[in-house]
Protein backbone atom coordinates (compact mmCIF):
# COMPACT_ATOMS: atom_id res chain seq x y z
CA UNK A 1 0.00 0.00 0.00
CA UNK A 2 2.97 2.29 0.66
CA UNK A 3 3.93 2.14 -3.01
CA UNK A 4 0.44 3.13 -4.13
CA UNK A 5 0.50 6.20 -1.89
CA UNK A 6 3.95 7.10 -3.20
CA UNK A 7 2.76 6.88 -6.79
CA UNK A 8 -0.38 8.84 -6.01
CA UNK A 9 1.64 11.60 -4.35
CA UNK A 10 4.40 11.64 -6.95
CA UNK A 11 2.25 11.57 -10.06
CA UNK A 12 -1.33 12.28 -9.01
CA UNK A 13 -4.08 9.86 -9.84
CA UNK A 14 -5.01 11.71 -13.03
CA UNK A 15 -1.57 11.16 -14.57
CA UNK A 16 -1.17 7.51 -13.60
CA UNK A 17 -1.94 5.48 -16.73
CA UNK A 18 -2.10 2.08 -15.06
CA UNK A 19 -4.71 2.47 -12.29
CA UNK A 20 -6.51 -0.79 -13.23
CA UNK A 21 -3.23 -2.67 -13.09
CA UNK A 22 -2.45 -1.21 -9.67
CA UNK A 23 -5.76 -2.41 -8.29
CA UNK A 24 -4.91 -5.95 -9.40
CA UNK A 25 -1.78 -6.05 -7.26
CA UNK A 26 -3.58 -5.70 -3.92
CA UNK A 27 -5.15 -8.61 -2.04
CA UNK A 28 -8.81 -9.05 -2.81
CA UNK A 29 -8.62 -6.88 -5.91
CA UNK A 30 -7.64 -9.40 -8.57
CA UNK A 31 -4.53 -11.16 -9.88
CA UNK A 32 -1.21 -9.79 -10.98
CA UNK A 33 1.74 -10.47 -8.77
CA UNK A 34 3.65 -7.29 -9.50
CA UNK A 35 1.37 -4.93 -11.38
CA UNK A 36 2.91 -2.00 -9.52
CA UNK A 37 6.27 -2.65 -11.12
CA UNK A 38 4.56 -2.86 -14.49
CA UNK A 39 2.96 0.51 -13.87
CA UNK A 40 6.36 1.93 -12.96
CA UNK A 41 7.82 0.55 -16.17
CA UNK A 42 5.04 2.08 -18.24
CA UNK A 43 5.65 5.43 -16.59
CA UNK A 44 9.34 5.29 -17.48
CA UNK A 45 8.90 4.23 -21.08
CA UNK A 46 11.33 2.00 -22.90
CA UNK A 47 14.27 4.40 -22.77
CA UNK A 48 14.81 4.13 -19.05
CA UNK A 49 17.68 6.41 -18.08
CA UNK A 50 16.00 9.33 -16.39
CA UNK A 51 12.93 11.45 -16.74
CA UNK A 52 10.05 10.16 -14.69
CA UNK A 53 12.15 7.42 -13.08
CA UNK A 54 14.35 10.00 -11.41
CA UNK A 55 11.28 11.83 -10.17
CA UNK A 56 9.88 8.58 -8.77
CA UNK A 57 12.93 7.77 -6.66
CA UNK A 58 13.34 9.48 -3.29
CA UNK A 59 15.88 12.18 -2.66
CA UNK A 60 18.91 10.94 -0.79
CA UNK A 61 20.10 14.37 0.31
CA UNK A 62 18.44 13.99 3.74
CA UNK A 63 19.13 10.29 4.19
CA UNK A 64 21.33 9.46 7.14
CA UNK A 65 24.81 8.07 6.66
CA UNK A 66 23.63 4.91 8.42
CA UNK A 67 20.71 4.39 6.04
CA UNK A 68 22.86 5.07 2.98
CA UNK A 69 25.39 2.51 4.22
CA UNK A 70 22.64 -0.02 4.91
CA UNK A 71 21.07 0.40 1.47
CA UNK A 72 24.50 0.15 -0.14
CA UNK A 73 25.00 -3.13 1.74
CA UNK A 74 21.63 -4.33 0.38
CA UNK A 75 22.65 -3.35 -3.14
CA UNK A 76 25.98 -5.18 -2.88
CA UNK A 77 24.47 -8.31 -1.30
CA UNK A 78 21.84 -8.49 -4.04
CA UNK A 79 24.44 -7.96 -6.81
CA UNK A 80 22.84 -4.72 -7.95
CA UNK A 81 26.11 -2.82 -7.63
CA UNK A 82 29.42 -4.62 -7.81
CA UNK A 83 33.09 -3.94 -7.64
CA UNK A 84 35.78 -3.05 -5.21
CA UNK A 85 34.81 0.63 -5.27
CA UNK A 86 31.36 -0.07 -3.85
CA UNK A 87 32.78 -2.47 -1.26
CA UNK A 88 35.45 -0.02 -0.13
CA UNK A 89 32.91 2.80 0.17
CA UNK A 90 30.67 0.52 2.27
CA UNK A 91 33.62 -0.48 4.43
CA UNK A 92 34.57 3.14 5.05
CA UNK A 93 31.02 4.17 5.98
CA UNK A 94 30.39 1.07 8.10
CA UNK A 95 33.58 1.74 10.05
CA UNK A 96 32.23 5.02 11.36
CA UNK A 97 31.05 5.11 14.95
CA UNK A 98 27.43 4.01 15.41
CA UNK A 99 26.62 3.48 11.73
CA UNK A 100 25.91 -0.26 11.79
CA UNK A 101 24.10 -0.18 15.13
CA UNK A 102 21.41 2.29 14.06
CA UNK A 103 17.85 1.56 12.99
CA UNK A 104 18.52 3.43 9.73
CA UNK A 105 21.25 0.95 8.84
CA UNK A 106 19.00 -1.99 9.65
CA UNK A 107 16.21 -0.55 7.49
CA UNK A 108 18.70 0.02 4.68
CA UNK A 109 19.95 -3.57 4.74
CA UNK A 110 16.34 -4.59 4.09
CA UNK A 111 16.20 -2.34 1.03
CA UNK A 112 14.36 0.58 2.62
CA UNK A 113 15.58 4.04 1.67
CA UNK A 114 14.67 6.56 4.37
CA UNK A 115 14.54 10.00 2.83
CA UNK A 116 14.89 11.84 6.12
CA UNK A 117 11.40 13.39 6.24
CA UNK A 118 9.74 10.34 7.75
CA UNK A 119 9.02 8.64 4.46
CA UNK A 120 10.69 5.57 3.06
CA UNK A 121 10.93 3.79 -0.27
CA UNK A 122 11.26 0.03 -0.49
CA UNK A 123 13.35 -1.56 -3.20
CA UNK A 124 11.79 -4.97 -2.63
CA UNK A 125 8.78 -4.62 -4.94
CA UNK A 126 10.12 -2.55 -7.80
CA UNK A 127 11.56 -3.45 -11.19
CA UNK A 128 15.22 -4.28 -11.64
CA UNK A 129 15.62 -1.07 -13.64
CA UNK A 130 14.46 1.01 -10.68
CA UNK A 131 16.67 -0.97 -8.29
CA UNK A 132 19.67 -0.35 -10.56
CA UNK A 133 19.00 3.39 -10.72
CA UNK A 134 18.38 3.65 -6.96
CA UNK A 135 21.49 1.66 -6.05
CA UNK A 136 23.66 3.76 -8.34
CA UNK A 137 22.23 6.89 -6.70
CA UNK A 138 22.96 5.41 -3.27
CA UNK A 139 26.54 4.61 -4.29
CA UNK A 140 27.05 8.18 -5.50
CA UNK A 141 25.57 9.55 -2.25
CA UNK A 142 27.76 7.21 -0.20
CA UNK A 143 30.88 8.36 -2.05
CA UNK A 144 29.94 11.97 -1.34
CA UNK A 145 29.71 11.21 2.38
CA UNK A 146 33.35 10.10 2.59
Amino acid sequence: MRHLRFFMMAFGIATLPAIPALAQSFPGMGGGSNALSGAASSLMGNGGGGGMMSQMLPSLSSSSTSNVAGVLSYCIQNNIVQGSSASSVLSALSGRNGVTSSSGYTAGTQGNIESGNGSSFSLSGVTQQIKNKACNMVLQRAQSLL
